[in-house]
C-alpha cells in the first residue's frame, strides 16, 4: 500500500506560504494523492523525476513540491520556489 508521509522539513517550508498558496498546495496534494492510487497523471501536475529517488510536481507556475520515494512510501520533503528546490538538490544529492 502506498503512503504519503510528511517530513519536518516540509512542515517548516509550509509555514512560509501565504494562505492563498496553501490553498493551491492543498489542491495539488489531492491531485498527487489521486495520481498515486489511480496511476492517471492529472494535467498540469507536472510530476517528474529529478534524480534517482526524488521527484517534483507543480503547485503553480512558481511553487514546486519535492517528493522522495522510499519503497511504497512517498515523503513530502519541501515546498518552495525554483531557487529553494535548486538549493535543496545541491545540498542533498
Amino acid at each position: 500500500m502506498k503512503r504519503v508521509l510528511i517530513l519536518p522539513s516540509f512542515e517548516r517550508s509550509l509555514k512560509r506560504l501565504t494562505p492563498k498558496d496553501r490553498n493551491k498546495l492543498s489542491r495539488s496534494l489531492e491531485a498527487f494523492n489521486s495520481f498515486l492510487f489511480s496511476g492517471d497523471l492529472p494535467p498540469g501536475l507536472g510530476f517528474k523525476k529529478i534524480n534517482h529517488d526524488k521527484y517534483e510536481f507543480r503547485v503553480d507556475i512558481r511553487l514546486r513540491v519535492i517528493v522522495k520515494a522510499e519503497n511504497d512510501d512517498y515523503c513530502l520533503v519541501l515546498v518552495g520556489n525554483h531557487n529553494e528546490v535548486k538549493m535543496y538538490l545541491r545540498d542533498f544529492r
